[in-house]
């Protein structure tokens, strides 16, 4: 079961208990002077100590929960990866499971390779490694483009080597995608495409201005990071090993 972790608000009332604590006291001069201070001359407030405490074992509780397993050591690379194509891919598995209400279907996912921050190592995947992938706020948002707009935002992908990419296969030639497919077909200059991805690259983030063209836009209000802890956390359940391969779906000319 995923467990979303509020730490703001667990900071917000710990500040406030810690403040509803103490009076309230008015300056009226002041002296200043410089004063080293070692960390062995510190005392822990335990008022503070006792305050904090519970909420920090309870966030330790949630991060360390163990939502995966990777069978072998999952880094990014470029044309492509397991760990891109594996991210890449389970954004747009959940994007379509956020949007079916809407009868939209995302055709492809993209995940910039720059927010991609860390790798996961063999073994248990937790909250927290997640969290490591994903340190950011960023959120799901699925967007619809024309087919020429596709085919700009690919070329950029292919002038960068490669990046995050489900959904689209394509070959990289003198910095160009060429022969693209979207679903296992040609992609159509006069077509219309939906992408799954982050609101920082669909507002033109990463130099993906392009995608500011987009003729339609969801706004989903999921956090990516938690569409992924989310993914994990089912597929876990179901007995799944997370142990992603790499497929030609991005390769050199």
């Amino acid at each position: 079961m995923h467990r979303t972790i509020k730490r703001g608000l667990l900071i917000t009332a710990v500040l406030g208990l810690v403040l509803a604590c103490n009076p309230a006291y008015n300056l009226m001069s002041g002296d200043y002077r410089n004063q080293e201070i070692s960390p062995e001359a510190l005392s822990v407030d335990s008022v503070i100590v006792r305050i904090i405490v519970p909420y920090k074992e309870k966030l330790d509780a949630e991060m360390n929960h163990v939502i995966g397993f990777a069978q072998t050591d999952l880094f990014k690379g470029k044309p492509e990866s397991g760990l891109t194509n594996l991210l890449a891919d389970l954004i747009l598995e959940e994007s379509i499971r956020i949007t079916g209400k809407q009868n939209v279907r995302a055709d492809l996912a993209f995940l910039n390779y720059g927010g991609i921050r860390t790798g996961i190592p063999q073994g248990e995947i937790t909250v927290r490694k997640i969290y490591e992938i994903m340190p950011f706020e960023n959120e799901l948002v699925v967007i619809q483009l024309a087919g020429a707009e596709v085919q700009q935002f690919l070329d950029l992908i292919a002038s960068r080597g490669g990046e995050s990419l489900s959904g689209g296969r394509f070959r990289i030639s003198e910095g160009k995608a060429i022969d693209v497919t979207i679903g296992g077909k040609p992609l159509d200059p006069a077509g219309k495409y939906w992408l799954a991805t982050s609101d920082y690259v669909a507002d033109g983030g990463d130099s993906y201005a392009m995608l500011q063209n987009s003729i339609q836009r969801i706004n989903t209000s999921e956090k990516i990071r938690d569409v992924m802890i989310r993914y994990f956390d089912r597929t876990h359940a179901e007995g799944e090993i997370t142990n992603p391969v790499t497929d030609g779906r991005i390769v050199n000319e």
